[in-house]
């Protein structure tokens, strides 16, 4: 397929497809199934209880607060809204939960358009197919955290950005809105920006970029505006955004427990002084340990990319409900073998998408992502809007193979996959697993420190 077919297919197969709204339809239909399922015996904890607190306190007071990290507000603003629907209480949860189970499901569309534009209708499918019924993306959504609206912002932007040439003002607009308001949950994909500019230049030259990295960029800063300045107001230039990355470079540096490193920051008075002294604390941890540091973030880096963890967290902290070791262990393995299934299919696609341009651009950014997370402190929450770009891949790896296409050069990726997979199982929380001595899930609710790896 040509780049031109590719673009019409990017514009216009995804509308015209059946099988795609089949598999929207069970997306849907497993997302808010689940969620209506868990919300009986929902218990908050950690992040989402935070959420939900702080979320409710600003609605009483007009006040938003975010906690002992200044974090970004999107999601506090999400739940603000969402509990103008029903108020505070089981109602709030369960529509908020059925909402980030719709947003969940749309991102199939940029998901299909996006293999459709690489490979073809066939990849196209299974694409849509691999993301529809992928555990970690369905259980994100039956959780009060900001991934699943972030993965529906970030993966439209990387769908439709590949649609802009100079000269066009609506679509640089929105797509500049979308990227203020996935940054407003994380603001990693601000730095997806800077890429995009890049490839801007090679295809338009200066006069082209420019004209179209300026609607673009106004349109994000206008989003990003009222919190940057109410931040430099209450903090000065230490907070941007949040104060979080500071933490995350503090906790990826620190040489001794990483309980250490959390009491301290909540024993921190403010917080300029948590980001003052966490990132002199993060710069002397690399500094004193440069070599270890290196060896650390190198770990850090694969484990990003190895097997989802995040949910058998929330599952053993009981998160919905009391469970049984038999049950907890069936979720996990249900977990692991789908994401092995999942990144050796998107391997063996990675050559062929890479023909790409556009692809070739998300590539890009999905390496210097995990470049930039290995010095901090890096779980498998980070990688969530790359689950998109892995449906893409194996859609393409999987409709390859079933035609006979795949070479030599395209199991390559398939063997570096499976280097990462087996170097993933000898982080403490499989050791444990694998062992048979799991007998209580105390075990694991005794630290919350097992489910990191360095």
């Amino acid at each position: 397929m040509t780049h031109g077919a590719g673009d019409a297919s990017a514009r216009d197969g995804w509308r015209h497809d059946p099988v795609l709204l089949v598999l929207l339809g069970a997306a849907l239909a497993v997302r808010i199934g689940l969620s209506i399922w868990t919300d009986e015996f929902n218990r908050f904890l950690a992040d989402d209880l935070l959420y939900l607190r702080q979320a409710e306190a600003w609605r009483a007071t007009g006040i938003l607060e975010t906690g002992a990290l200044e974090r970004p507000p999107g999601y506090f603003t999400f739940l603000y809204l969402t509990s103008f629907l029903t108020g505070t209480g089981t109602a709030w949860h369960l529509a908020t939960k059925v909402l980030q189970s719709i947003a969940g499901a749309a991102v199939l569309i940029p998901v299909y358009a996006l293999a459709d534009r690489a490979a073809g209708r066939r990849a196209a499918r299974i694409a849509g197919a691999f993301f529809a019924f992928d555990p970690t993306t369905i259980a994100y959504c039956a959780m009060l955290w900001p991934e699943t609206l972030y993965t529906l912002l970030t993966t439209i932007v990387f769908w439709r950005s590949s649609l802009l040439v100079p000269g066009q003002i609506a679509r640089p607009v929105a797509l500049g809105v979308f990227t203020g308001l996935a940054m407003l949950l994380k603001p990693a994909i601000g730095a997806f920006t800077v890429l995009l500019a890049i490839s801007w230049l090679l295809r338009f030259g200066w006069r082209g970029a420019i004209r179209l990295s300026l609607v673009f960029a106004t349109a994000t800063a206008l989003v990003l505006a009222p919190w940057v300045i109410r931040n430099q107001l209450r903090y000065g230039p230490e907070i941007l955004l949040e104060n979080e990355a500071p933490y995350n470079l503090w906790m990826g540096s620190h040489w001794g427990e990483p309980s250490e490193v959390f009491d301290t920051w909540h024993r921190l008075p403010d917080p300029v002084t948590r980001a003052r002294f966490a990132a002199e604390m993060g710069r002397k941890g690399i500094v004193d340990h440069p070599a270890d540091y290196v060896r650390r973030s190198a770990v850090r880096a694969l484990n990003l990319w190895g097997l989802e963890w995040f949910i058998t967290r929330n599952l053993s902290l009981e998160g919905w409900g009391k469970i049984e070791v038999s049950t907890f262990l069936r979720w996990f393995w249900l977990l692991q073998i789908a994401y092995v299934a999942l990144l050796l299919a998107a391997a063996a696609g990675l050559r062929e998408t890479w023909r790409d341009p556009h692809m070739r651009l998300l590539l890009v950014w999905t390496l210097l992502f995990t470049a930039l997370v290995a010095g901090l402190v890096a779980t498998t929450r980070f990688r969530m809007p790359f689950h998109a770009i892995l449906a893409v891949l194996a859609g393409v790896g999987v409709a390859r193979g079933s035609e006979g296409r795949l070479r030599a050069l395209d199991l390559a990726p398939v063997g570096a996959a499976m280097a990462i997979l087996v170097f993933s199982f000898h982080r403490p929380l499989f050791e444990l697993i694998t062992s048979g001595d799991l007998t209580d899930l105390a075990q694991l609710r005794r630290s919350r420190w097992v489910f990191f790896w360095y």
